[in-house]
């Protein structure tokens, strides 16, 4: 192998200190040394340069390099638009020392012949940044990524040295501190979703925290949107025009909102909170968050002009009747026919044709006397039990897919154990119990709410599944004729089940 020593000035200064900064500010980056660099290696942990890792003294930064971290070697050719760069390594380098300042030495691979004025670029480490810890410890071993172009000075018996390489760190590291509105109660987060302008970087630290430590690629005049999971539900943050310079370091104070969480109460007046409030109505919980199909999101409502920018799905807290799903008069025709049958699990987890809402108008639109034709969607509609606020779709009979969401969401249960005419799933039950314990919070069973776990149920949606059949969700708290916990099937339209509304708001 053809030896390379990369001696880089007198052994490179390899120290970069980092300035804090808010996240709308820049800041300027102090150098030790006669070349300005930035983070490319970590600092000592605990004093101990031995171990490559980040530490933050105060508002600084400080970066060393250890012995024995490798870098990779490319070749590049060409100037500007025109510049190339070898897709794999033509060598690898190694650092020989720990401390502020190193040499670094390796070789060249068999297929390249280095020759003064080659250029070469130096690549410190491949990034990992869609799936972080929070830590600088983290993005000191995943994260930091830095390069370097150097040109081979001199070539002498096999052995070629190269001019000064100067990394330059190519992220920003940003420190959020995640508060409430209030700007003192700290965020416990276990998770940290951080959007870029669409590159989402996803932050799960091994314990609850509120201090997290993100690698963020640089960005200008960027949206950032922050969201975050606690116990105490999820939180939310966005700031537009924000500015993320590479190789420079951030402190960013957030104060956040919370945001809709499943499992939260749904009062009359479209609000909701974890726990319930004095002086309001509850009318649901919320089963189910998302901007989806699942959620009715851009169905037009029922003032016929307004257009749903959704947030989430609302399990009513009582049942609107049990009644039949079409009337005993009308003939065993398909009575959808431009809505696919639910026949298979397949269908259970389909994402095109999900719309309740849509179904429950289509069925009430079909007839002037919908209230005998089709009695369990039209009292869906027009349940006046609970009064859903005016922004919202109203209450609708919910689809097959809308209550798969409901029980892998409000109920916890694994996609796994909803399939279509398997057997009875026991953890059915456990979801029930789930449901009845978030609805617990708006108070007594039988008088604030209809528990799903009290009584055996067979629960409509708005899917037929044959001419003859409608989809129904039975869930069997108690054996009955050997039967327990949750079995997904069809029922004669003209045999009676529960009708338990949702809205989309």
């Amino acid at each position: 192998m053809k030896q390379l020593i990369c001696k880089l000035a007198s052994a490179a200064s390899f120290l970069a200190l980092f300035t804090g900064c808010s996240i709308d500010d820049e800041i300027q980056v102090k150098t030790d040394g006669p070349v300005s660099c930035s983070l490319t290696v970590s600092a000592a942990k605990d004093g101990d340069i031995s171990l490559r890792s980040l530490s933050l003294d105060g508002k600084t930064l400080n970066a060393v390099w250890a012995a024995g971290e490798e870098i990779s070697v490319y070749s590049i050719s060409g100037e500007g638009v025109y510049e190339l760069e070898s897709i794999d390594p033509v060598g690898t380098l190694t650092a020989l020392g720990s401390g502020v300042t190193t040499t670094l030495k390796g070789s060249f691979i068999d297929s390249y012949t280095p020759l003064a004025g080659n250029r070469l670029r130096l690549r410190f480490l491949s990034p990992d940044y869609d799936n972080q810890k929070g830590t600088l410890d983290y993005i000191a071993s995943n994260c930091d990524y830095a390069v370097a172009d150097v040109t081979i000075s001199d070539v002498t018996d096999g052995e070629a040295s190269t001019t000064f390489a100067s990394f330059a760190n190519q992220q920003a590291i940003v420190k959020f501190s995640l508060t409430k509105q209030d700007g003192t109660t700290p965020i416990q987060a276990t998770s940290l979703s951080v959007d870029v302008d669409g590159w989402i970087f996803n932050v799960t630290p091994d314990a609850a925290a509120s201090e997290l430590y993100v690698a963020i690629p640089s960005a200008s005049n960027s949206t950032v949107t922050l969201l975050a999971t606690s116990a105490e539900g999820n939180f939310r943050y966005e700031k537009t025009g924000v500015r993320f310079i590479k190789g420079k370091y951030y402190g960013a104070g957030v104060k956040m909102t919370r945001i809709q969480t499943i499992g939260d109460l749904y009062y009359s007046d479209g609000t909701f909170s974890s726990t319930l409030e004095e002086g309001k109505t509850p009318i649901g919980v919320i089963a189910y968050v998302g901007t989806d199909a699942f959620t009715e999101n851009g169905v037009t409502l029922r003032d016929g002009t307004t257009t749903l920018q959704s947030h989430g799905l609302v399990l009513c807290l009582k049942n609107s009747s049990y009644i039949n799903w079409r009337g005993e008069s009308l003939a065993n025709v398909r009575d959808m026919p431009d809505v696919p049958y639910v026949d298979g699990t397949d269908d259970l987890f389909r994402t095109t044709n999900v719309s309740g809402f849509a179904n429950t108008q289509l069925l009430i639109n079909k007839t002037d006397d919908a209230a005998s034709n089709y009695p369990a969607a039209y009292r869906a509609w027009n349940y006046s039990g609970l009064t859903a606020p005016d922004a919202t779709t109203g209450w609708f009979l919910p689809s097959a897919q809308q209550w798969a969401k409901i029980l892998t969401g409000l109920g916890g249960l694994s996609t796994s154990d909803i399939v279509w005419r398997g057997t009875w799933k026991d953890s059915g039950l456990t979801s029930a119990h789930n449901i009845d314990a978030a609805m617990e919070k708006a108070g007594a069973k039988g008088s604030a709410f209809d528990g799903i776990a009290d009584s055996n149920r067979r629960i409509w949606t708005s899917n037929e599944s044959t001419a003859g059949y409608g989809t129904c969700f039975y869930l069997f708290p108690s054996l009955e004729n050997s039967q327990q916990g949750l079995f997904v099937s069809s029922h004669p339209k003209t045999g009676w089940c529960y009708v338990r509304p949702v809205l989309a708001f």
